[in-house]
């Protein structure tokens, strides 16, 4: 019976100190990410809805050209103040939201929250091709790490949660809660971790559960799928022609995510160099400028917002003519790059979407003219849609999920993964990175945090039933700089592997490179000791 009770201790001790804090911490933080992010896409629905209505009315009435073009002007000069007080809501939000989650830098919680949530209404507004999916991560994340705090959660553990934040933000803005599990995996961290997976599907599931009781509460129900539907759409498994049919298309959207991710990292790079030449707010009114302009031409209007709309548009009108899509296509990517490199509020997401349904499209409309099947152009539009995202992000896995979460693709899913890893591994052969990977180290030289600081050694002893004890090496989110470098254990020395689980008593060597040694110690004694 005495050691039945020591054994109940230390599975409760060791609960305290990982599952309990996770446990609870995951539900807390995606149940409010979710509430948060799901009335954030609500806004920017409604915003959305009324912009389009002002350009319609605009286009029937010229003489509200001038006052449309002088709104657009004080929101730009407002987006521009904002900016300069808080530079961390430039963009789409996922870099500088990766950054805090590898424990590069981190939230200035309060002012990055509310600036996300105006300054993205305001692109929303303006009709700027950005998404909300962006900005969703940012708040999903933002929000988590309030409710670390809020739960007075030790330090290590804070980067678990905002990660868990992250995804369900994607989770919620895409209806799709595997694909934001998968994001955080694939994008966010680049490896698999249980602890991660364990806190990612706790904050996901409960995110997704109050996003659809409050869209059920508002609306009466909840779309199964966030962009299309294709699950009445039958495919024939022996058909040669579903297969080949990809490999075009693969082709096609690898060169165009080459030169998508290429014309958007140089165009920052040519405006970082020759920044006195062009004035921040000077960047941000020719953009806005630009967009209003192209919002005012019933024939490219398309290229305006985000891309949900245009995407719905592509799959359900098959006789738009190819030329006229190809004109979008130019400018909509024309108008990203502006924006983007203007610094503008907005996600990234739902616009690659967009140009790969584009690409699509038009690879349907030449291989329609070939002979093929009618019946098969709609997979074209979809699987071009996330191939694009896969190349120009590096996230093939997470691709392939978010094409079957928002689609309701129940066939084959063969002639989709041609497509996706097809146009991935031809920007990889390329030499081409990841777009965001490129932002963060953007964001990080620019700010001056590509230090490394100072290198010291620590030792420290793992505690039974602390959090890393049991946990692998590589299940630990140590900070950026911090290496283990040898483990003592029964007095000899064990060479650190990834896949080396730690146990009570070991004693690890540790290489720092920090010149905050307090916050450092701080943190590693988190995961190494007893609450």
């Amino acid at each position: 019976m005495e050691g039945s009770g020591k054994k109940a201790k230390i599975v409760l001790k060791k609960a305290r100190n990982t599952v309990l804090p996770l446990f609870v911490g995951g539900i807390f933080a995606g149940a409010l990410s979710g509430a948060i992010v799901c009335l954030f896409n609500m806004g920017a629905a409604y915003l959305t809805s009324s912009s389009e209505e002002i350009y319609a009315a605009v286009r029937e009435r010229p003489y509200y050209v001038p006052l449309f073009f002088a709104v657009l002007a004080l929101l730009a000069l407002f987006t521009a103040l904002v900016h300069s007080r808080v530079p961390e809501v430039r963009g789409s939000g996922v870099p500088q939201t990766e950054g805090v989650m590898r424990g590069f830098f981190s939230f200035r919680k309060i002012k990055v929250f509310f600036c996300t949530l105006i300054l993205s209404y305001i692109s929303f507004f303006s009709g700027l091709p950005l998404g909300a999916e962006g900005p969703s991560v940012q708040l999903g994340a933002v929000t988590a790490d309030g409710a670390a705090h809020a739960l007075k959660m030790r330090i290590c553990l804070h980067r678990y949660l905002i990660s868990a934040g992250a995804g369900a933000g994607l989770a919620v803005a895409f209806n799709a809660p595997l694909t934001g599990i998968v994001f955080v995996m694939e994008e966010g961290h680049k490896k698999f971790s249980c602890a991660m997976l364990f806190v990612c599907a706790l904050a996901v599931s409960a995110a997704v559960l109050v996003y659809r009781a409050l869209n059920f509460a508002v609306f009466g129900t909840f779309s199964a799928h966030a962009f299309v539907d294709l699950s009445g759409v039958s495919v024939d498994a022996g058909d040669a022609n579903v297969y080949l049919m990809m490999l075009p298309l693969a082709v096609f959207i690898g060169l165009a995510a080459l030169f998508f991710n290429k014309l958007l990292l140089n165009l920052q790079k040519f405006t970082d160099k020759r920044a006195k030449r062009f004035p921040y707010l000077l960047r941000l009114v020719i953009a806005f400028f630009a967009v209003g302009a192209v919002g005012l031409i019933p024939a490219v209007s398309g290229a305006v917002y985000g891309g949900g709309t245009l995407i719905g548009s592509l799959l359900s009108d098959v006789d738009s003519a190819w030329y006229m899509l190809l004109a979008i296509l130019i400018v909509k990517i024309a108008l990203i790059a502006l924006c983007y490199n203007a610094g503008a509020t907005g996600g990234l997401f739902v616009p690659m979407l967009a140009l790969g349904a584009l690409i699509g499209a038009l690879t349907g409309k030449m291989l329609l003219a070939a002979g093929l099947n009618g019946e098969y152009y709609p997979l074209l539009v979809c699987a071009g849609m996330t191939a694009f995202f896969a190349a120009s992000v590096g996230t093939p896995v997470t691709a392939a999920v978010l094409i079957v979460e928002v689609s309701g693709w129940a066939f084959d899913m063969l002639p989709a993964l041609i497509a996706i890893f097809g146009a991935y591994a031809l920007v990889r052969l390329c030499g081409g990175r990841p777009i965001y990977d490129c932002m963060l180290e953007r964001h990080l030289r620019i700010n001056g945090l590509e230090k490394t600081g100072a290198a010291h050694r620590i030792e420290f002893e793992v505690e039974r039933s602390s959090f890393a004890d049991g946990r692998q090496i590589g299940d630990i989110l140590w900070q950026p700089g911090c290496a283990v470098s040898a483990i003592e254990r029964d007095n000899a020395f064990i060479l650190p592997e990834s896949g080396l689980r730690l146990k009570g008593g070991d004693r690890l060597l540790l290489q720092l490179h920090t010149d905050d040694m307090a916050s450092a110690c701080e943190y590693v004694r988190g995961i190494v000791k007893c609450l």
